[in-house]
């Protein structure tokens, strides 16, 4: 299985729950990111390296790229941090429609019970709930308590996900 974060600059958030998603579910994953205006070779924020060498991964080799329509015809499941990146990610392979979902989504939809495993999304999907909200772009914060923030509920969504996930890694 495929996982792409996708976010802005990829240097941020994509990043971070990329690396996160792969800490928490191992091996059985292929977990990936790219940004709508990628920052190509450029490295990851050193906030969120920082961020992450506190919970014991080390980001420090990351480098970001740009979305492509290629890089999104391999993933099965593409997760966006705001509406944007969704409908951005939509435009470029509209064929990606039944995978494309930002991440408060899912997590909300296994938060309150309406979605157990990602397996069963493409039966369910049509009939869960909206769900608002946006993981913000910290990358313009001078407080690095707003930034911090910003990237515990990142965590605290990415872990969510891999809930949904554990399912689909065991199998393999």
């Amino acid at each position: 299985m495929n996982i792409l974060f996708v976010c802005t600059g990829n240097i941020c958030r994509s990043p971070v729950a990329e690396y996160l998603l792969r800490d928490l579910v191992g091996a059985g994953l292929t977990v990936s990111s790219a940004g709508i205006a990628g920052l190509t070779g450029y490295a990851m924020d050193p906030r969120s390296v920082e961020y992450l060498r506190l919970r014991g991964i080390d980001g420090s080799d990351f480098t970001a790229r740009r979305v492509s329509r290629r890089i999104l015809k391999e993933q099965d499941l593409i997760v966006g941090f705001e509406q944007e990146h969704v409908n951005e990610c939509l435009a470029l392979e509209p064929a990606a429609i039944s995978r494309t979902f930002r991440l408060c989504q899912l997590a909300a939809w296994h938060r309150n019970g309406d979605l157990h495993t990602l397996s069963e999304l493409p039966a369910v999907r049509r009939s869960l709930p909206p769900v608002t909200g946006d993981h913000e772009d910290p990358i313009g914060f001078t407080s690095a308590e707003d930034y911090i923030r910003v990237l515990d509920g990142i965590a605290s969504d990415v872990r969510e996900v891999a809930a949904l996930l554990v399912p689909v890694t065991a199998q393999r």
